[in-house]
């Protein structure tokens, strides 16, 4: 976080006598996005079992609220779920047999950011505030039933996610371009681990970057799991979407 706020004042004092965060044309405003994504999902555990990966393209549904000023309100809205099952529609995930280890990270509910501003200047503003969300966190096991005591490579599990939240906005001088970034560390609760299982209840890093141009935005998201032994998740995705 001190190497965000150092450099949003570093492009602060180069853009000072250019463009300012209130000339963003959806300031204020309410905004869904449409967005399609080529996306992964890895397992970085080290210590896996069974060593299983999975990509595709991704269609994402998404709402913002982007507001500049001291104290202005901000909000993220990301939802998963729709997206993932056309997904796993269109590639066969759910016709043909999953491969045990293979991984998951999605959600039912959705990533919901929410934040005021607290430091501004014309070019740039970070805002703070918090996270909650839900997580369908973990691998596909060796029998079908997630509860059963065969999972000992692991399982999948469905946490709620709550912590604090972040997010900072530049406006990249005269090129009407804006650039904004969130993130959000997630505290889970919920289900505990099996106890055959190689997994742990895991804290989750949640970070998307994102470059504006008008109603167009070009974006990455990195999504994973902060625990340091067991089942250890990664979503990756990046694309190009527009705001409506």
């Amino acid at each position: 976080m001190k190497h965000l706020i150092v450099l949003l004042l570093g492009l602060t004092l180069s853009l000072s006598s250019y463009a300012q965060l209130s000339t963003y044309q959806f300031d204020g405003q309410k905004v869904m996005r449409l967005a399609l994504f080529y996306g992964s999902l890895t397992n970085e555990w080290s210590g896996k079992i069974e060593d299983e990966s999975h990509s595709t393209v991704v269609f994402d549904w998404s709402r913002t609220r982007s507001t500049f000023g001291w104290g202005k309100y901000q909000a993220s809205h990301r939802f998963k779920i729709l997206g993932d099952v056309i997904s796993s529609l269109y590639t066969g995930g759910i016709l043909h047999k999953t491969p045990p280890g293979t991984p998951y990270l999605s959600s039912f509910l959705g990533w919901h950011n929410f934040a005021l501003s607290a430091l501004y200047t014309k070019h740039a503003q970070v805002s703070l505030g918090l996270h909650a969300g839900d997580y369908l966190y973990g691998i596909h096991g060796l029998h079908p039933d997630r509860d059963s005591d065969q999972n000992t490579s692991g399982t999948r599990y469905y946490y709620g996610g709550f912590g604090p939240a972040w997010m900072a906005d530049v406006a990249l001088g005269k090129s009407g371009f804006f650039i904004h970034y969130e993130g959000s560390y997630a505290f889970t609760v919920g289900e505990e681990p099996l106890a055959v299982a190689p997994d742990v209840k895991p804290r989750i890093l949640n970070q998307m970057f994102e470059l504006r141009f008008r109603k167009l935005f070009f974006n990455v998201e990195v999504v994973y799991g902060l625990n340091d032994w067991g089942n250890r998740i990664k979503r990756q995705q990046f694309g190009i979407g527009v705001q409506i």
